[in-house]
This record gives C-alpha cells, sequence and structure tokens, in this order.
C-alpha cells in the first residue's frame, strides 16, 4: 500500500492546483497496475475532497496518530505530519520554497525521509533552501493524463483561439494578461480569447472573478473540474497562455495543453521550460508586450501537426512518472 497523506490545508479539492492533479493520477495508475494506493486525509471526515475525486480510494483519520498504524509505504504532499511511520517515509514537494524563518522546522521534517521535487529546477531550490545536496532529492517529473493526447482536437475556426486558465491568482500573471487585452492589435488581429474561472476557492480567486463581471475583452467561462472536460477545452483551444509571474515548480498545464495539440506561451521562469513538448514559446515574465509577441509567433508557427502533437503527447507520460515514483521509494 502507497498512502499518499494530503496536508493539513484543506480538502483536495479537483480542478485547483498540479498538487491534486498529480496525486490522483498517481493513485490511479497504481491501482490500474494492480498496486493498491490511496490519498489519506485528517480531520476532515468526508469532506476531504473525495467527492471530486469518486474514482479512487479516499481514508479520513480522525487524528495524525492514526498515521503511524498505516501499513506500507506513505508519501507525504507538500508537508508531513509529526509522527513516525511504520516504514521509511517520503515527503514530496509540489511547492515552492518556504519563508525562511521556518528552515529549521522543514530542515527536521526531512531527516530519515526520502524528499522528492517534481522538477530538476525545484529540486536545486529546494536542496538550496534546505542546506542538504542536491542529490538527495529524488526527481520525479509530473505528467499529462493519457486523455490530453487521445482527445480529438477541433476543427480550426477563423479565429486564433487564446485560452488562460491557471488559477486566477496574481503569481499567476493575470493582470499581465489583463493588460495585454488593452493593446489594439489582441482585438483586430483575429483573436477570441477565453478565461476559465480557476481559483476560487481562494478569496483572491474570488475577488478577480468579480472584477471580471461583464469583462467586455473576452468569454468568461466555468472552471473544469475533470480531465475529460479540461482535455476537451484544451483541444478547442490554439494557444495557452502561462504568464507566470513567480517561479513555478514545474507547470503540469503546460504539459497537457501541449500534448492536446495546443501550443504554449509561458514566462521563461522557474521549471516552466522544462515542460517543453516541442510547442512551448517563452517570454520575459510581467511584460504585456512580449506576452503579446509570444502570442504572434505562436500564431506564425501555425496549427500543430498531428506529427507534432505525437511527439509531444510521448514525453511527460502517467507511466513514466509513476515508474519514477516507484523507482525514488525503491519499490
Amino acid at each position: 500500500m502507497i498512502s499518499f497523506v494530503w496536508p493539513d490545508n484543506g480538502p483536495m479539492l479537483a480542478g485547483t492546483g498540479g498538487s491534486e492533479t498529480y496525486t490522483a493520477g498517481h493513485v490511479r495508475e497504481l491501482t490500474r497496475r494492480g498496486v493498491k494506493a490511496q490519498v489519506v486525509t485528517v480531520g476532515l471526515g468526508e469532506k476531504d475532497g473525495r467527492k471530486d475525486f469518486p474514482d479512487i480510494p479516499f481514508l479520513g483519520l480522525k487524528s495524525m496518530e492514526e498515521i503511524s498504524d498505516l501499513t506500507g509505504t506513505v508519501v507525504f504532499v507538500n508537508a508531513s505530519y509529526p509522527v513516525k511511520t511504520r516504514n521509511k517515509s517520503a515527503l514530496i514537494l509540489h511547492c515552492i520554497v518556504d519563508a525562511p524563518d521556518i528552515r529549521a522546522k522543514r530542515q527536521l521534517e526531512i531527516i530519515d525521509k526520502t524528499v522528492i521535487a517534481t522538477s530538476i529546477y525545484s529540486g536545486q531550490q529546494w536542496a538550496l533552501y534546505l542546506d542538504i545536496p542536491s542529490s538527495r532529492i529524488k526527481i520525479v517529473l509530473p505528467f499529462a493524463d493519457p486523455l490530453f493526447g487521445n482527445t480529438k482536437r477541433s476543427k480550426p475556426t477563423k479565429k486564433t483561439r487564446i485560452l488562460f486558465a491557471g488559477r486566477l491568482h496574481t503569481h499567476k500573471g493575470i493582470y499581465t494578461m489583463l493588460e495585454m487585452m488593452h493593446d489594439y492589435r489582441m482585438r483586430n488581429n483575429g483573436y477570441s480569447t477565453s478565461i476559465v474561472l480557476a481559483g476560487l476557492h481562494e478569496p483572491i480567486g474570488r475577488t478577480i472573478a468579480q472584477m471580471l463581471q461583464n469583462y467586455p475583452f473576452a468569454h468568461i467561462i466555468p472552471a473544469r473540474k475533470t480531465t475529460s472536460s479540461m482535455a476537451q477545452l484544451l483541444a478547442q483551444s490554439d494557444i495557452l497562455l502561462m504568464p507566470s509571474v513567480f517561479a513555478e515548480p514545474f507547470g503540469m498545464l503546460s504539459v497537457e495543453a501541449q500534448h492536446a495539440g495546443c501550443r504554449v506561451v509561458a514566462s521563461n521562469v522557474g521549471g516552466l521550460p522544462e515542460t517543453n513538448c516541442g510547442l512551448l514559446t517563452l517570454i520575459e515574465p510581467r511584460d504585456p508586450a512580449a506576452l503579446l509577441h509570444g502570442i504572434e509567433q505562436a500564431v506564425a508557427l501555425g496549427q500543430v501537426t498531428k506529427k507534432e502533437r505525437e511527439h509531444a503527447a510521448d514525453l511527460f507520460t502517467l507511466g513514466t512518472s509513476v515508474d519514477g515514483m516507484l523507482k525514488a521509494l525503491s519499490l
């Protein structure tokens, strides 16, 4: 049994971030292979997000002390609980490094644990933060669910379909995009732009969503809560924008879009350059003009060909990611 222990910062909700998608995908693939796996939550009862993931096993514990009774391998997600486990446990760090004032706490947290990061960039940053050799950190790259590579693309339209599907958060570059949208070229060059209302579980997401009510320059569309609906949305888009203004540990959405045959224009920061499946255009962050130029470059490259999409879908696969996880855990 492999138990992925969710941190104590709330339920595991679909459509809210890469940690959720990554964890659910690994549990699904491990289960498909006949390896027992589950998501474990503490103190949330059945309101721990299991309704968003009805196809994977959840175990709700009343207290963190019960983690010590779990058999098999325990993988703490982003943060661990201060309890002993029957076997050597692991801590997988999807998140960015923490503030300096809790460095000592984090250093204690990794004692006797396997430490896993989700990109070379992230692994290096955590090694510096934790003051450990980078060789101590195992890299298990994220993936795109097979649905993204298998979903049929819609026929091209007269207008280039541009999509912003990241969380409505300042970190994701939404304000850079909105500033760019006021450039006359965005309204006169045959572009059709959509913004997904993702991240409404956070106050900042709800605030930005209120600002976007009756927004005249883009279509505002509901968040996608399932893998299939997100794959369909990307397969109906030509260019995905990821103008992040902070160093993302990886950027799974970039890989998912490329598997779906969608070009990606993303900031040249953090782990995003590592997501290149052949359909990625990198730009300087916090620069609306650079974002617009990136769109123009992506348009000039033309529609993604069948061969280009097949090449993209061969990279960052779910199977390869799970193989990496099992190797990191020595299983």
